[in-house]
């Protein structure tokens, strides 16, 4: 969270949006991968997940727990903060789960696009609404998208050797080479945004740190490269973006 919204909010409830937030992800990227496993399909990231099947469901379980706990301690009960929450349950389960022959990755050029609006919504819209927090959120909810989108386009790279080509992802579209331009510059865009709306990151060497890794990443992706180059360091990465907002609510 940036930090408007934990002035307005107070750290307690801050953090409790932020335990929410890491929790439920991990949630629904647990249940995503358990899913995809029992498709049957042959990759090395998915027999790792079968291979430790146990041990990630309860993860997931322990998760779910944790992310129920928080949300009971923050949710407000209102109409369009819960329509929100309603919205990325069923988009993080629809990602996943077939209606008819297709689920939502499938849809053409749909995949990266529902990943980061969801992301956005949650992280940015949800504790806004929630709270009635009277700020302008137009622009951390661009910012924001412009980032998950940057740092998503290195796995739709990976993924160039698993993905139909009527998925139209944008390494499919434009190629790798633009592909990862087109993430760079959304990576430097976010930057300059943020910068723009909260002045003390201009201080925060961390969160400039966290972007510059995340852009060099996006440089030096390609198809070969390994399940751990995308979980491992761009995942990695995110997280210290995170750390970077937190230790701007405490100066």
């Amino acid at each position: 969270m940036c930090a408007g919204f934990s002035f307005a909010l107070g750290i307690e409830k801050w953090m409790y949006y932020g335990l929410f937030v890491f929790c439920s992800t991990l949630v629904a990227y647990n249940g995503q991968r358990l899913l995809k496993a029992r498709e049957g399909k042959k990759t090395p990231w998915l027999n790792w997940v079968n291979e430790h099947s146990k041990s990630l469901w309860t993860t997931t379980i322990l998760a779910v727990i944790v992310a129920g706990t928080c949300l009971l301690q923050i949710i407000q009960f209102k109409y369009d903060a819960l329509l929100l929450l309603i919205f990325a349950v069923v988009s993080s389960v629809l990602y996943v789960i077939r209606i008819g022959n297709k689920n939502a990755r499938e849809v053409p050029y749909l995949k990266i696009h529902l990943i980061a609006f969801t992301w956005a919504f949650i992280i940015v819209l949800f504790p806004i609404l929630n709270e009635n927090i009277e700020t302008t959120t137009i622009w951390m909810f661009v910012a924001h998208y412009f980032y998950v989108v940057g740092v998503t386009i290195p796995f739709d790279i990976r993924d160039l050797k698993y993905d139909d080509p009527s998925h139209k992802t944008i390494p499919q579209v434009i190629g790798v080479f633009f592909a990862k331009i087109n993430g760079i510059v959304l990576l430097m865009l976010f930057f300059g945004i943020m910068l723009w709306q909260e002045p003390d990151l201009v201080s925060n060497w961390i969160f400039h740190l966290a972007v510059l890794i995340q852009i060099v990443l996006v440089a030096f992706m390609h198809e070969k490269r390994s399940d751990f180059y995308c979980a491992g360091l761009i995942d990695g990465a995110i997280l210290l973006l995170g750390i970077s907002y937190f230790f701007t609510e405490l100066v």
